[in-house]
């Protein structure tokens, strides 16, 4: 009978609530304390949860004896404070992308990892979907040919989103939709196709010094001779629209929106891929992560990924 491991969630915004479902769905995980500074969502979520501890202070819930694993889901400008926090007290750490909020940061946080003999982890929700696995067999079997174009569009009509009204997401500091979106897909490019070894970017700033950007413009290349175009534009008259896109020789395939898979043969037009027709995905992140605390085989992004993926994305910004 496996251990049940018991999780420590610290950051109970809307993504910290959405993986406190697949906590809760996990046989082998079980949420012991909950922490925000917000105390009256603390409050209500720990009675959701069971009526199970909770927290104002995080380093209150990171010194309790019985927390096997930290959660980290609180803003990037404060992963660095509470990761090294919890490694200090022997915990495993999950935390949220973008690792950190600078490279030096990410830097000691990947030291501090390596060093504790901790698992450590990030949240790539788009790593167990079924669209990442499918892209993978597709590089495995060669059937995009020759890589022409990578490209990412990510447009929103409002920034922040409707449901995202943060008092961080809007700052220049550690919000904005390359620090917030970018990471997904930089983290795919950099797993499927290498290293970035030329960054060229062009980012626009509203006057405000505070505020985060309203646009980008980007070339990246890849250590394989090919190039990654990024076009990031906020406040124009367009439905939201994330695009991911790989342009092959032979075939080419879109992930739109996070999960709609389109493919293209050559010379023929883009045609939906119904999701009977994509690969299996590779499971939770959650069971992966239990998995690796039994010293058994999974698949996680880990903080070396992070850090990887951190300094494409202060490039960009820079």
């Amino acid at each position: 009978m496996k251990k049940t491991y018991k999780v420590g969630v610290v950051g109970l915004g809307v993504v910290g609530q959405r993986l406190i479902s697949a906590f809760q769905d996990n046989d082998n995980t079980q949420i012991a304390a909950v922490c925000d500074y917000n105390e009256t969502l603390a409050k209500e979520t720990a009675s959701e949860c069971g009526d199970i501890a909770y927290y104002t202070d995080y380093k209150q819930l990171i010194e309790l004896k019985d927390i096997d694993f930290v959660y980290v889901a609180v803003p990037p400008a404060v992963h660095y404070e509470v990761v090294m926090f919890a490694f200090q007290h022997n915990k495993h750490v999950l935390c949220e992308k973008p690792l950190a909020n600078n490279e030096e940061e990410a830097e000691a946080m990947l030291s501090a990892a390596e060093k504790s003999g901790l698992v450590h982890a990030m949240h790539f929700p788009l790593v167990y979907e079924k669209a990442f696995a499918t892209i993978e067999n597709l590089l495995r079997n060669d059937s995009f040919g020759e890589i022409k174009r990578i490209t990412l569009k990510m447009h929103f009509n409002q920034w922040p989103r409707p449901w995202q009204q943060t008092n961080w997401i809007s700052s220049r500091k550690q919000g904005g939709f390359i620090r917030e979106i970018s990471p997904h897909y930089l983290q795919m490019i950099l797993h499927f196709f290498g290293s970035v070894i030329e960054v060229e970017s062009s980012v626009d700033y509203p006057s405000d010094p505070d505020l985060c950007e309203q646009g980008i413009i980007a070339v990246l290349k890849l250590e394989n001779g090919a190039r990654v175009l990024i076009d990031g534009l906020s406040g124009q008259a367009e439905k939201e629209e994330i695009a991911f896109t790989i342009h092959g020789e032979n075939q080419s395939l879109s992930l739109l929106n996070w999960r709609k898979v389109r493919m293209a043969n050559k010379g023929e037009k883009w045609e939906d891929m119904e999701d009977t027709e994509l690969v299996g995905s590779k499971g939770s992140l959650v069971q992966h992560f239990v998995n690796r605390l039994n010293n058994e085989q999974a698949f996680l992004v880990e903080f070396n990924e992070g850090l990887q993926v951190q300094r494409v994305l202060e490039q960009l910004i820079r």
